[in-house]
């Protein structure tokens, strides 16, 4: 029933007012496809394939709907295909000496500015960020998944205000932060329930800003539990992040810690933290960096803390302004491995946008 709401709520958006056709100015339409071959101990044996776009309309006042649908063809058997709607929301700003936004619908999560990469013309590198999509280990037996935050699109509303030097955000999800949240998966999706969110930054130069977020409520229901007589289990989690970006260099880092509560009291503890940098060399060169790290909480199966460690340097060369060439060394390993697999990875991206 809540899906066929928000498809008559998106649609009724993009319906032009008195049955007038809707002008080409208030419709926009941008998106990138992307094609990565991997080589090397654990690659996979074709290209991972994702088609990634955003149509966004105008409807008046200061509103805007979008919906951003994506697919993925996985490069690894069984191949498995993945077609989502990743957000489908509205949208409302008022520019003044503070500035307000408000996001209604479906959202990405306020926790993690690393879903800032998440579109492959904006990703720096060739992979995404494997700590938002990679389960730990899970915290205790009988407990759903998690990650030490995730990728993840929920149901929500998210109110945003910003000035010149600071900005301050506050909202209500209907899922946690370190449970991954699909609209159409294919694999089921949390239990709602609200999940509370407060978060701000600092900008003291331009170019600078430092921003911290903290959220608070359940990871998991007592249904979600093998045991739903012990109760619901709390989710903490707490989030630093900072971008500087001077001359032709930009520097973007965060660091999470989540406490999960398990059945016998006491928490389980997830941290999380990435660096990464963007440095132009030339008009059409480019170079990035990624160093990423994960820590789950202790496993009698994979050891007293599981860990997965990322790192991936890639330059890239723009063929022209909409496809981009990138060729990247990576070493990566999982939190169920114990050796550290080292990869070459080539992939083209296209990106364009349409108005």
């Amino acid at each position: 029933m809540r899906k066929r709401v928000l498809v008559v709520c998106v649609l009724a958006a993009l319906t032009p007012l008195r049955g007038a056709a809707q002008s080409v100015e208030r419709l926009s339409m941008d998106g990138a496809v992307s094609a990565t071959q991997t080589f090397g101990r654990g690659a996979g044996d074709r290209p991972d394939i994702i088609i990634d776009f955003t149509a966004t309309t105008r409807i008046g006042r200061g509103w805007v709907a979008y919906v951003r649908p994506w697919f993925r063809q996985a490069s690894t058997a069984p191949h498995d295909v993945a077609r989502t709607i990743y957000q489908a929301a509205v949208q409302h700003e008022r520019a003044g000496r503070v500035s307000t936004r408000l996001d209604l619908g479906y959202i990405l999560t306020p926790i993690g500015i690393g879903m800032m990469d998440m579109r492959p013309d904006t990703n720096p590198v060739t992979q995404t960020h494997l700590s938002y999509v990679i389960p730990m280990p899970a915290a205790e037996s009988g407990a759903p998944g998690t990650m030490p935050v995730a990728s993840s699109y929920p149901l929500g509303a998210v109110l945003t205000a910003s000035a010149k030097r600071w900005d301050a955000r506050g909202g209500l999800t209907a899922a946690p932060p370190n449970r991954m949240y699909l609209l159409g998966a294919a694999t089921p999706n949390p239990r709602l329930r609200p999940f509370a969110v407060v978060g701000g930054g600092l900008t003291p130069r331009t170019g600078l800003r430092i921003g911290a977020a903290y959220g608070m409520g359940e990871y998991a229901t007592a249904a979600e539990l093998t045991d739903p007589a012990s109760g619901g289990r709390d989710l903490h989690i707490a989030a630093v992040e900072g971008e500087f970006a001077f001359a032709y260099t930009k520097i973007t880092a965060e660091m999470t810690r989540s406490l999960m509560e398990l059945r016998q009291g006491g928490q389980a503890r997830a941290t999380q933290w990435f660096v990464q940098g963007v440095q132009t060399l030339a008009p059409r060169w480019f170079l990035g960096l990624r160093r990423e790290a994960a820590n789950a909480p202790p496993s009698a199966i994979f050891g007293a803390r599981p860990t997965l460690r990322v790192a991936e340097a890639s330059l890239g060369y723009r063929l022209s302004n909409e496809l981009i060439v990138k060729n990247a060394f990576i070493a990566r390993k999982t939190y169920y491995s114990l050796r550290t697999d080292r990869q070459y990875a080539v992939s083209l991206v296209w990106a364009k946008r349409f108005r």
